[in-house]
């Protein structure tokens, strides 16, 4: 990816809309028309509507949980704010975590429920 598509991404946050109501609010870097396209293919009939573009993924994120918060769409399965996976987590942060309760302690990526070290990815 060159220094130019980095500068023009866009951070899209969008709602789905089903008889009137919110059922579902998302994030994308995609083109938008894309994602609901495939939100469509997959079986989700909602009516898909851009609220906000923005030029940082960490705004993108932060507008999308409160609007989760906000709305309680029924779609949505966060109840609490998690890190985004994909991001690349530095060594020192990764040593953080050894030991602490409520994140992985093989893979050390992936938040676990109380009462679990390892996540359901790992062996």
């Amino acid at each position: 990816m060159n220094a130019i598509s980095k500068q023009s991404r866009q951070y899209v946050v969008y709602k789905g809309e089903q008889a009137g109501n919110i059922v579902y609010i998302g994030t994308t870097i995609q083109r938008p028309e894309d994602r609901f396209r495939w939100h469509k293919s997959n079986g989700k009939p909602f009516k898909f509507t851009v609220l906000a573009c923005f030029n940082t993924a960490q705004a993108m994120l932060d507008e999308e949980f409160r609007l989760i918060q906000l709305h309680k769409p029924k779609h949505n399965k966060i109840i609490h704010r998690q890190q985004n996976l994909n991001a690349k987590l530095s060594a020192d942060q990764v040593r953080q975590r050894i030991g602490m309760a409520g994140w992985c302690q093989s893979c050390l990526k992936r938040r676990v429920n109380a009462g679990y070290t390892v996540c359901r990815y790992c062996p």
